[in-house]
């Protein structure tokens, strides 16, 4: 009993066990592996400096969590970067909450940094078509790669997502693709252009030409039939990019995803269908991409401008032009 009494205070006291606790239990809520990867790292670097002043998961307090932070500005570490350490240590202390460890919280009074508002970097409409040109499409890895461009920037994908796809989640006499290994486990269905359907046909008949016996069921694969890696595509990217001299715009799969997004809005896409498209559980992420896209829907305004077309509303307007107004305000 004594030692079954020991393994349930550990995580109070122990640092690895507490944080192993932790990340087992995002685990259970459904978090991807890449998620949890961003706990630990955090964590971790935590526990390092508490342990500099001995602290444990038990006893760290609100002034550690300050000092902590201090030190990561002095080291000049960005505000975003900070409030990512917050966000970690904040479920962190739920969790030791939630478990009977404390009884405190000490995130109390943290407040966020605030952040400059980041631009994404999106491409142009030219620099697009550059990119789209560059591609040699009779080789094979030049269509592979001519056709995961196009999905990308016709769907929005995370690169993960993307790579994830199995033949199975093609569905091309109805142009939709079938994302199921979204973020967060969640699974959605994202429609497909007839251009981007086109290009994956014929992928797809070259996939099977090149590699009629290969085990694997991933849509995208290396030219040796082995599914295709983010960074081996993300070099694919870099040299795309020199050879259309494409500048002003740092080229990358989520590059793609922010010219989607773009477009979309620019193009008066309705935004709860976005929402959708891209995979976010709240519409937040979708004001925030209007916010930063903003010029491009002034221009939407401006060709679906509801008030076009009220001659009433002209005249009146002309009428007063030219002409000084006296303003009467009634009690």
């Amino acid at each position: 009993m004594a030692q079954l009494s020991l393994v349930a205070v550990r995580p109070a006291t122990d640092w690895e066990t507490a944080i192993a606790a932790f990340c087992f239990s995002r685990k259970v809520k459904g978090c991807t592996d890449s998620t949890i990867q961003w706990y630990h790292a955090r964590l971790v670097r935590f526990a390092d400096y508490c342990q500099n002043f001995n602290e444990t998961p038990a006893t760290f307090s609100r002034a550690t969590v300050f000092a902590f932070f201090a030190s990561l500005q002095q080291r000049g570490v960005t505000a975003q970067t900070i409030n990512g350490f917050r966000r970690a240590l904040s479920a962190f202390c739920a969790f030791l909450r939630s478990e009977g460890f404390r009884d405190d919280d000490p995130l109390w009074g943290v407040a966020k940094l605030k952040e400059p508002v980041p631009f994404p970097r999106t491409l142009s409409d030219a620099q697009l078509n550059a990119l789209l040109s560059a591609p040699d499409l009779t080789t094979f890895v030049g269509l592979r790669d001519f056709t995961l461009i196009l999905l990308l920037a016709d769907s929005g994908l995370r690169i993960g997502e993307a790579l994830s796809l199995t033949i199975d989640d093609i569905d091309l006499p109805n142009g939709f693709v079938f994302v199921r290994h979204a973020k967060g486990g969640k699974q959605r269905q994202v429609p497909l252009s007839h251009t981007t359907t086109l290009a994956l046909r014929r992928y797809l008949s070259a996939r099977f030409a090149h590699f009629p016996n290969i085990s694997t069921r991933s849509l995208f694969v290396t030219e040796f039939g082995l599914p295709l890696k983010a960074q081996s595509f993300r070099h694919r990217l870099d040299y795309y990019a020199n050879k259309a001299n494409i500048s002003g715009v740092k080229l990358s799969p989520h590059s793609l995803r922010f010219t989607f997004i773009r477009r979309w809005l620019a193009k008066g896409g309705d935004s709860i269908i976005l929402q959708r498209i891209v995979g976010h559980s709240s519409p937040a992420m979708v004001s925030y991409y209007a916010k930063l896209f903003a010029q491009d829907l002034k221009g939407v305004h401006a060709k679906v401008n509801p008030l076009d077309g009220l001659t009433s509303v002209q005249k009146r307007l002309q009428g007063i032009s030219g002409r000084k107004t006296r303003v009467r305000f009634q009690p």
